[in-house]
């Protein structure tokens, strides 16, 4: 089963930065991803898709501040940020268990960002099962959104993202939705020498047909501005939840059995750290967040 090269992915997310329209790529009854997991049961896909989900939330909850600040008056931004969570050696194999009557204690095996699965020899000579191998050869996670962000009304400002991504090759289709609150902290404090702030967000991806992950986060942000830089970080708790819904098609499935199943991140607190430049109305960004996974994000936006 061919694995979705680095280069291809990248050429997804050019589409979405420049909103240049790629032709789909023929219909077919299944794209190499899903195949994937669907040749898996209940159990192996969890370890086998689970760096993706935390990957994948982890770049969702980032790039959602960039100052603190939140003063009084009309406020509005069209922004497009971009963030990628990297990769590690310990994202690419999980313990799995082949189903009976292979060998039945855990092995070590190729997760999605993994190379080949793991092959397991059965009780009669020549008949051997196979874990699925990996389909998605990187080493970051790449992600891009527009993001608008209007307010400030009161001490707080709305943040809302949205794009639907067409299928490219064997990345299925999907769709992001993301809407959030932050409200300025500072306004109660007067007197404090730094702008302080809050935030809830909620944002969910749907990738193609057999998967849609939802995550929340819940943030506290701080920043200081110098002439035209703001340095700004944040602490925040987070979570992400992919619910999984598919028929398995894998070793025994007798009566094509279905399999619905959530299955969570281990995005929990991450810490922030960026700086930024503001001139008049162009802004630019960068940051670092610290977690269960590491994330880079940056960001270019235009408003006052």
């Amino acid at each position: 089963m061919n694995a979705v090269p680095a280069n291809r992915i990248v050429i997804v997310l050019a589409a979405i930065v420049v909103g240049i329209g790629f032709s789909h790529t023929p219909a077919r009854a299944q794209n190499a991803i899903e195949d994937a997991i669907q040749q898996l049961n209940s159990d192996a896909v969890k370890g086998y898709v689970q760096p993706m989900i935390t990957s994948v939330g982890a770049d969702l909850n980032s790039g959602v501040f960039h100052s603190a600040e939140i003063n009084d008056g009309l406020s509005l931004k069209l922004e497009l940020v971009a963030m990628g969570t990297l990769i590690g050696d310990a994202q690419k194999m999980y313990s799995a268990t082949a189903p009976a009557p292979f060998r039945q204690s855990p092995v070590q095996t190729s997760t999605i960002f993994g190379n080949e699965g793991t092959i397991v020899h059965g009780p009669v000579s020549g008949i051997d099962y196979q874990f699925q191998n990996g389909q998605l050869k990187l080493s970051i996670v790449p992600l891009a959104v527009p993001q608008v962000t209007v307010g400030n009304f009161f001490g707080t400002q709305a943040v809302i993202r949205y794009i639907p991504i067409p299928e490219v090759n064997n990345f299925p289709k999907s769709t992001f939705f993301g809407i959030g609150i932050r409200h300025s902290i500072s306004r109660y404090l007067p007197g404090v020498p730094v702008d302080l702030a809050g935030s809830v967000f909620y944002q969910k991806i749907s990738i193609g047909d057999l998967m849609e992950e939802k995550t929340m986060s819940i943030g506290g942000q701080a920043s200081k501005s110098f002439s035209v830089l703001t340095l700004y970080g944040g602490l925040q708790l987070e979570s992400s939840t992919m619910t999984l819904d598919y028929t398995y098609k894998g070793y025994g499935a007798v009566g094509a059995p279905h399999v619905h199943t959530d299955i969570n991140g281990e995005n929990t607190v991450r810490a922030t750290l960026g700086l930024g430049l503001n001139l008049i109305i162009l802004h630019v960004s960068g940051d670092v967040s610290f977690g269960n996974v590491t994330v880079v994000s940056g960001a270019v936006a235009f408003g006052i």
